[in-house]
């Protein structure tokens, strides 16, 4: 079938589905090891983009994008960036979710029938990748984002492949989507300074929000800024009109997403004294504008748009669904998403690592790794 043949909508969604796996492709093939483990959020939003490709042009176009990953791990780390919004979880269900991940990493670590408990201090648990002085992600938020169960995580030895499974999944639906599709290859950009510190969960995550938080919604909060952080990077990834394209749209749906998580908390009565800066982010007209935008969102990651289906034709652009969805002009979208953006992560990283009542930090949990 070629795209002449295609209705409008699905050349659009075809469009999306394309930029979003050009742009986690390039992002990552090619960089070190240790980057692209850095930089997992973006292989989440990757996943998400590969699972829904997959579910909307099985449905649609009758295409087997043959991804050859664990269903399973794939759907759990596509609904990971729901975050509170998963409505098969909720927001007590993803912190209970991330009290076993964090119980399961710990037992990995430290062992019930180890040996040497007098070495347990120099013994770790907590990864966290370091940039510019900020925390962009870490060892829990990979275990999450990339849909690891607990009994995974417990076990060393079958996390690593689980994640490797889910990246090659990635790669195939990129492969398919790309193959033929005339869009150039090109090599990453520079690669971001990152720093890897340890430390021991127990005593760096209770230090976490002003140690206002239990250590479980402590470390969904720390996942949520390497989420909207990582959304945030996406700028230094715009290396083409592709990439461009998906930046906006990994911004925009990174934005919508951690807002909405926040939004969750405070409606279940969560609003500890030092979160107040935040918290009244919400209720700032941007921020009302952004979560406004729903069907926008839905569009994006679903590809259905058949709600806008009579405002699109033949020739039409994923700029002309932004303009049917927001009545605005799509390059003033972006830059209000893009500043929007920088607000809350400025102002999550405020909070997040604001002191204990007794002075302590989360940084100073934290060592260099070796």
């Amino acid at each position: 079938m070629t795209l002449t043949e295609l209705d409008p909508i699905e050349v659009i969604a075809l469009d999306i589905a394309r930029a979003d796996m050009h742009y986690v492709a390039t992002s990552l093939v090619g960089l070190p090891n240790s980057a692209i483990a850095a930089e997992i959020a973006l292989l989440q939003y990757g996943a998400m983009a590969a699972y829904e490709a997959h579910l909307h042009f099985g449905k649609t176009l009758g295409w087997s994008l043959n991804a050859k990953w664990d269903a399973d791990t794939a759907k759990a780390a596509r609904m990971s960036g729901k975050f509170f919004a998963d409505k098969k979880r909720n927001l007590h269900g993803v912190v209970a979710h991330f009290d076993e991940l964090l119980r399961a990493n710990r037992g990995a670590f430290f062992p019930p029938d180890r040996r040497g408990r007098l070495f347990d201090i120099l013994r770790d648990d907590l990864s966290v990748v370091i940039l510019d002085g900020r925390p962009y992600t870490s060892l829990v938020s990979a275990h999450y984002l990339t849909g690891l169960g607990p009994e995974q995580v417990s076990d060393l030895a079958t996390g690593g492949p689980a994640i490797g499974r889910l990246s090659t999944g990635v790669g195939n639906v990129a492969g398919y989507l790309l193959k033929y599709s005339g869009i150039s290859f090109h090599e990453h950009g520079s690669v971001p300074d990152f720093r890897w510190f340890d430390g021991k969960s127990v005593g760096a995550l209770p230090r976490l929000f002003g140690g206002e938080l239990e250590p479980s919604l402590a470390a969904a909060l720390l996942t949520v800024h390497s989420v909207s952080s990582s959304a945030m990077m996406s700028s230094s990834r715009s290396l083409c009109t592709w990439c461009r394209a998906a930046a906006r749209k990994h911004r925009f749906v990174a934005l919508f997403q951690s807002l909405t998580a926040l939004e969750t908390i405070r409606a279940d009565g969560g609003s500890p004294p030092q979160s107040a800066e935040m918290f009244d982010f919400l209720d700032d007209p941007e921020s009302a504008w952004v979560l406004g935008q729903s069907k926008l969102r839905n569009g994006l990651i679903h590809l259905g748009l058949q709600d806008i289906a009579g405002s699109l034709g033949t020739g039409n652009t994923v700029d002309d669904a932004v303009r049917a969805y927001t009545d605005q002009d799509p390059e003033s979208v972006a830059v209000r998403i893009v500043n929007h953006l920088s607000r809350f992560v400025d102002l999550l990283t405020r909070w997040m690592l604001s002191p204990t009542p007794h002075g302590k930090t989360f940084l100073a949990a934290l060592h260099h790794a070796p």
